[in-house]
């Protein structure tokens, strides 16, 4: 069944992200977009950002529909990874994207993280991702101090944010909890 994402601002405001439905895929709503991104707004211009469990793609893109310079995306789903290529393709942001399809962690394992100015993190709910994420950030000493995390979870699961990020903003919207994230300067 296709159903579509409407890019909310910017350069491609309007525009719509077909993508396949299923259970497995839960893209970002378009309230909670338009919350992020006025978080975001005097900062996305010219920021390079990472959009780790990808998916459809649509934090990076409207990251880049509001004049981010580079967007890299991570997807592990083989579907995913080639209806989000086509998207970026159709929507001729191509120059400014890479699409990786591999897993995650380990892509974030062996990657400088030391380019990203945001990392956006909308892992699939019920497993457990959320802090095994985290916790791998922490860990990445190259990541700039200014990098901020935008994280995305479900309200029934209970996280405790090590203590070494500082939490910006946060907020529900339906059973999403977002937060935006910092790490701790030592």
């Amino acid at each position: 069944m296709k159903n579509n994402i409407r890019i909310s601002g910017g350069l491609l405001k309007g525009k719509k992200i077909p993508f396949d439905f299923k259970e497995t895929l839960r893209p970002t709503s378009n309230k909670l977009k338009e919350i992020i991104f006025n978080w975001l707004q005097f900062e996305i211009q010219d920021c390079v950002c990472l959009d780790l469990f990808a998916g459809t793609g649509s934090l990076g893109i409207e990251a880049l529909s509001r004049k981010s310079s580079k967007v890299t995306f991570i997807e592990l789903n083989k579907r995913n990874y080639s209806v989000l290529s086509k998207n970026i393709q159709s929507l001729g942001i191509k120059d400014k994207s890479r699409v990786f399809f591999k897993d995650a962690f380990d892509w974030v394992k062996k990657q400088d993280l030391s380019e990203f100015d945001l990392i956006f993190l909308d892992p699939p709910f019920d497993k457990e991702f959320e802090l095994k994420i985290l916790k791998l950030l922490l860990r990445k000493d190259e990541m700039k101090p200014s990098c901020k995390i935008y994280l995305e979870y479900s309200k029934f699961t209970e996280i405790e944010i090590p203590d070494t990020y500082t939490i910006i903003k946060e907020k529900s919207v339906g059973d999403v909890k977002a937060l935006l994230l910092q790490k701790n300067e030592n």
